[in-house]
């Protein structure tokens, strides 16, 4: 994807062989408590800071904004009928952040949609937390 190539390109998050030189700084769009939880770990674990973890629409925009994080891990559905989808759209008007999608309605109409926000990886709930963490990874080699 093209969000791929912008993200390794990228000299600010790796040093001159290539190698990771500093930790993303993640936030965590998640209303379900034990999957956030999950993610959260498995990421801290990889050396990973997470910058917070939102489960509403507004709540995700309020703490992009203010934490500038690097990367969104984004589930669509939000706790209060918000919407990830929605949140993102409100974030890129002011921030540029890569975003990695998470949600068990990925179907092909959903993944058209999403795919016009360019985001760098979808994953289909219910992933592993090594798979989130390998799909971090391979975007940060």
């Amino acid at each position: 994807m093209d969000g791929l190539s912008n993200w390794s390109s990228n000299p600010d998050h790796f040093g001159e062989d290539g190698s990771q030189d500093h930790p993303l700084r993640i936030l965590i769009v998640e209303d379900e408590l034990l999957i956030a939880l999950d993610a959260e770990m498995a990421l801290q674990d990889a050396g990973h800071d997470i910058v917070g973890t939102a489960t509403t629409e507004e709540q995700t925009v309020k703490m992009a904004l203010s934490q500038k994080p690097e990367l969104m891990i984004v589930d669509l559905r939000l706790a209060g009928g918000g919407c990830g989808r929605a949140a993102v759209q409100r974030i890129r008007e002011t921030l540029d952040v890569d975003v990695i999608f998470a949600s068990g309605n990925l179907d092909p109409t959903m993944r058209t949609r999403l795919e016009k926000l360019k985001p760098i990886a979808m994953l289909s709930k219910p992933y592993g937390s090594d798979e989130l963490v390998r799909t971090v990874e391979t975007i940060a080699a």
